[in-house]
């Protein structure tokens, strides 16, 4: 993934040129008590490296963590962005490290302080791997998932719910489920704060999570919702940081098409 110095330069009518910059990894360091400026800066592009990271470890099964951008290259288009990003991740199980790229397109820089937000990974692998495809195959998707976005959720829906124990939200195997939380709060805030001011907010609490999927392959129990490929997850959450102790509710639609390294997330969140 890692471009040439040609490629990083060039300007065509096709790509409406390249946006590209390398940044100083040290910079990007996420550590709980290391919070540089440059990490503050872009973490919006930090939550992009993460989804990538999640949809790897989603479908190949590993558990590897976020640790700090190496590299972050973008083209930019007249209605969204795509971040070719490059990270260096850790396995907690022995904290061997894996360089990772992933590609990941979004319209958070074109669209400001709406009510909902979309980003969706083309490439999630491991550094030097195997070709990217980055055409969506939206007919792979059931057309439940293509319907407007569900303001909260119905009580028609219920039986394809599951309400995520307490013991779940907690368990560090499912510490995803604190990054849609993150998303949801960007997604509310994207505009009126800087990417470093909504990073100041955290950290977030997650209350309370359903999550309904209309029963895909593989759900045999009702837990088993938590990692299916399509489902919308019903967020409860606040953010202590707020003045006004702030409480939201979001809607997170996650969606795939099958292909490695695919992921969608469409995020709406409001503030009750």
């Amino acid at each position: 993934m890692a471009l040439t110095e040609d490629e990083q330069i060039s300007f065509s009518d096709d790509d409406r040129g390249w946006s590209s910059y390398v940044t100083d990894a040290n910079a990007f360091f996420a550590g709980r008590r290391i919070k540089p400026t440059a990490w503050r800066f872009y973490y919006d592009r930090g939550l992009c490296a993460r989804l990538g990271l999640y949809c790897y470890n989603l479908q190949k099964g590993t558990a590897y963590d976020f640790r700090y951008i190496c590299q972050l290259h973008e083209q930019t288009h007249r209605s969204f962005t795509k971040s070719f990003i490059t990270c260096e991740t850790v396995n907690p199980a022995d904290r061997s490290t894996l360089f990772f790229e992933t590609c990941v397109k979004h319209n958070d820089d074109q669209v400001t302080f709406v009510p909902n937000l979309r980003w969706e990974t083309h490439v999630c692998r491991v550094e030097g791997s195997e070709e990217a495809d980055y055409e969506w195959d939206d007919g792979a998707v059931d057309d439940y998932y293509k319907d407007e976005m569900p303001e909260w959720l119905s009580d028609e829906n219920q039986q394809r719910c599951y309400v995520v124990k307490q013991s779940e939200l907690r368990d560090k195997k499912n510490g995803w489920l604190t990054l849609l939380t993150e998303f949801a709060f960007f997604t509310k805030w994207n505009g009126p704060l800087s990417p470093g001011e909504i990073e100041e907010c955290r950290p977030l609490i997650t209350q309370h999570v359903v999550v309904e999927t209309l029963g895909e392959e593989g759900e045999k129990e009702p837990r088993d919702k938590l990692n299916a490929a399509n489902a919308i997850f019903y967020i409860s959450f606040e953010c202590v940081e707020d003045p006004t102790i702030g409480r939201y509710r979001a809607v997170v639609r996650k969606t795939m098409d099958g292909k490695p390294g695919h992921m969608r997330l469409e995020v709406m969140c409001r503030r009750v």
